[in-house]
């Protein structure tokens, strides 16, 4: 092996490739742990991989021919299955029960069978140039095998992206994205260095090495460049698809509690998905639950109605409604009209973002609890509520409305839709039903018998249609947002004051000593009808006809393990409380700076890079003595060549570099600086300093245009400037 291959291996270019595939190697096998158990220890083939990459990369850089590299890894394979059938003939029945040989050679051609294929990949990686492309073109294809399962949000498919969102408790879409954007940025750097690394060429029986390229900072500055393109596009890319994926992984439920704004989906809930959502302890027994084993959850209400859909109107309407963050505290006041009612305590451990907090029907108050494991919950608070526990049949012959409402309420939960067939449809539903209470249940019933449940209703309609027209006086399909509209619209065209609530619709049955598991498929929309003497009362439709569905079983190992990380509930008083009071110290909170305090801290280094080099090259320009123009006039052309990466070697003279560089131009003007230097006032006029400089640029513009183009945003000679070298 010559001089130069040895130096080869010293260069950094060398090293941050096998870096770079060994980072592969383990990456590789640990997917495919997850995916399927190996048998084998992966720590142990991560080893044997990696060793493929180290072996085969020295290898290359030898005289070994491609067939000479073919021979010995046969040659390894047929010695170590001599081995082993050696082995086998020798000690077979003599060796310890504990102790199998066949055991033991599957795990040493597992390891093996890893070392043959990276040393193989490795091995053409530096023998032929054409394996960038085919390396890359292999990174593509596996990214569209991975990322495909996941259109239209099914973000359990493949489960490993799934189970690696929940344990690192970050929502899907942002893994998803943090995977998808890291593969990307990872690709670009490999290709980026695999394409600056110098291969070995073998000549006669001698290797030759390339010279190699040290641009580091270029280097920095692309793959900067790089990484920027890819955060801008998945920040982009997550804003526009989070609020779409809240509600079609929800059930078509999405969150929000904006004035005007409906968080509810008619297109899809293609992606329903059983991410965890949060776990609900009851503390006590809710036996008079009206709605058993069913527990309805209420996050918010939609009231108004927008002329298309119903949308949110507020604490204005809906007074029972805290509207409050789930890291908020709410008092709210008791309604002792209603009645019967049992008290009911609920502790909520979110596992997922939420921006309203929830609870069984409204809360009368919500407090912050010390969160048990803030590295697997979001945030924690328990709930107050004044729950039902009247029985529904009780309800049959009661009055609808409250006759406290003033008018503007009344008119507020009777705004009807404009297209009369709902109330056609309504009166010929209820034609036999004589109270109001009765006609809610006939129009539930009805739509229970007729609707076909599907989470893929594919109705078109244009942005200003009505969305729930296709499902009722069409073919009936669809989910929890069309019933419960459906509902709401034929309700109102009778006088009935309804409304539409959502949160979450929960099996008690699947609960495990008081303990709910809430997961994104729980996330429902039901239609409310305000019952005198009872309140806001859910009615929601069971369709008998389910086409497709997204109800699973709860993961009772799961629900064991959150369970264990509880602990009596501890509660935080609010800061208003503490106000005051000596002894008490507010808690240091970590500062993490958001999106717009790194892009002003990013433009702000930016724009003081950009100041340094308009004074590096251009400072000359305002000198307002000779000697500081020949300085600032060479201190400019020495900036630029550092910047075209030519630079001056330590110890090295000025003059000595005008002629190692060859730049002719460049001479006049050492010897000016020389000058300036040793000289009390050089006696020069501006213009005759001025050609000289203009003189030595005009050389270095006759470089290539790249060259030219590269020191344009090259940092080198800042960093020379920052780092106190002399110029």
């Amino acid at each position: 092996m010559t001089n130069n291959a040895i130096q080869k291996r010293t260069i950094p270019w060398y090293r941050t490739i096998l870096a770079f595939r060994s980072l592969g190697v383990i990456v590789a096998i640990a997917t495919l742990q997850a995916l399927e158990p190996l048998g084998t220890s992966p720590i142990v083939i991560m080893v044997a991989g990696i060793l493929g990459v180290i072996l085969s990369s020295q290898v290359a850089h030898s005289r070994l021919t491609n067939l000479g590299f073919t021979l010995t890894l046969f040659t390894g394979w047929l010695a170590s299955a001599s081995i082993f059938w050696t082995l086998n003939a020798l000690f077979s029945g003599i060796t310890p029960h504990f102790f199998s040989l066949d055991r033991l050679s599957l795990h040493w051609h597992s390891c093996l069978l890893a070392t043959t294929i990276t040393a193989t990949m490795t091995w053409i990686f530096w023998r032929a140039r054409s394996a960038i492309t085919i390396e890359a073109l292999i990174l593509v294809a596996i990214s569209i095998l991975t990322f495909a399962g996941h259109r239209d949000f099914h973000f359990d498919r493949p489960k490993i992206i799934n189970s690696l969102a929940w344990r690192a408790g970050v929502p899907h879409l942002a893994m998803l994205l943090l995977i998808g954007t890291t593969s990307l940025a990872f690709a670009l750097v490999y290709l980026y260095i695999a394409s600056q690394a110098v291969r070995p060429s073998v000549e006669e029986g001698r290797v030759h090495v390339a010279k190699s390229k040290r641009r580091w900072i270029s280097t920095v500055l692309v793959l900067g460049f790089l990484g920027g393109i890819v955060y801008a596009t998945q920040a982009t890319l997550y804003t526009h698809y989070n609020s779409v994926m809240l509600a079609r992984v929800a059930n078509g439920v999405g969150m929000g509690d904006s004035m005007g704004v409906s968080p509810l989906s008619f297109q899809s809930a293609l992606g329903s998905t059983n991410q965890p959502a949060g776990l609900i302890r009851l503390e006590g027994d809710y036996s008079d639950n009206p709605f058993s084993p069913m527990l309805y959850l209420r996050e918010s209400a939609l009231s108004q109605f927008s002329g298309k859909e119903m949308v949110f109107s507020g604490r204005a309407f809906d007074t029972d409604l805290p509207v409050v963050s789930p890291r908020d505290t709410f008092t709210g006041k008791e309604d002792v009209d209603l009645g019967p009612r049992t008290p009911l305590i609920q502790s909520m451990y979110l596992l997922a973002d939420h921006d309203s907090a929830f609870a069984v029907d409204y809360p009368l108050s919500i407090v912050q609890l010390k969160n048990p494991n803030p590295s697997r919950f979001k945030s924690s608070y328990r709930a107050y509520s004044s729950a039902p526990a009247f029985k529904l049949s009780d309800l049959s012959t009661q009055e609808v409305g409250d006759p406290r409402w003033p008018p503007e309420i009344t008119a507020h939960y009777l705004q009807q839709h404009a297209d009369k067939r709902y109330k056609e449809l309504a009166l010929e539903i209820t034609k036999e039903a004589s109270t109001p209470v009765e006609k809610v249940l006939a129009i539930t019933n009805y739509l229970s018998r007729t609707a076909i449940y599907t989470l893929t209703p594919n109705h078109t309609v244009s942005q200003n249609e009505d969305p729930v027209a296709p499902f009722l006086f069409g073919d009936h399909r669809g989910y929890c947002v069309h019933f419960a509209h459906a509902i709401t619209y034929m309700l109102r065209a009778l006088n009935i004051p309804a409304r539409i609530g959502t949160g979450y619709l929960t099996d008690l049955s699947q609960a495990k000593d008081g303990h709910i598991l809430l997961r994104m498929s729980d996330r429902h929309a039901w239609a409310e009808v305000y019952i005198k003497g009872a309140g806001w009362v859910p009615f929601d439709v069971q369709p008998d006809q389910v086409e497709s569905h997204a109800d699973t079983q709860v993961d009772s190992k799961l629900l064991e393990e959150l369970m264990g990380n509880l602990e009596p509930g501890e509660e935080i008083l609010p800061p208003e409380t503490l106000h005051g009071e000596s002894g008490v110290e507010e808690p240091m909170a970590t500062w993490i700076p958001s999106r717009r305090t790194l892009l002003v801290i990013f433009f702000t280094i930016l724009v003081i890079c950009v100041g340094i080099k308009i004074v590096l090259r251009h400072g000359w320009r305002v000198a307002t003595t000779p000697r500081s123009r020949i300085r600032w006039g060479y201190i400019s052309v020495a900036s630029r060549l550092r910047d075209l990466g030519i630079t001056r070697h330590f110890g090295e003279t000025r003059s000595q570099f005008s002629q190692r560089i060859d730049q002719q131009p460049l001479e006049p003007l050492t010897q000016l600086a020389l000058l300036a230097s040793y000289s009390r006032s050089p006696e020069l006029s501006h213009d005759s300093i001025r050609k000289d400089i203009m003189g030595a640029h005009a050389a270095l513009d006759k470089l290539p245009r790249h060259r030219r183009a590269h020191a344009v945003i090259s940092t080198a000679s800042i960093t020379h400037l920052l780092g106190g070298g002399a110029w």
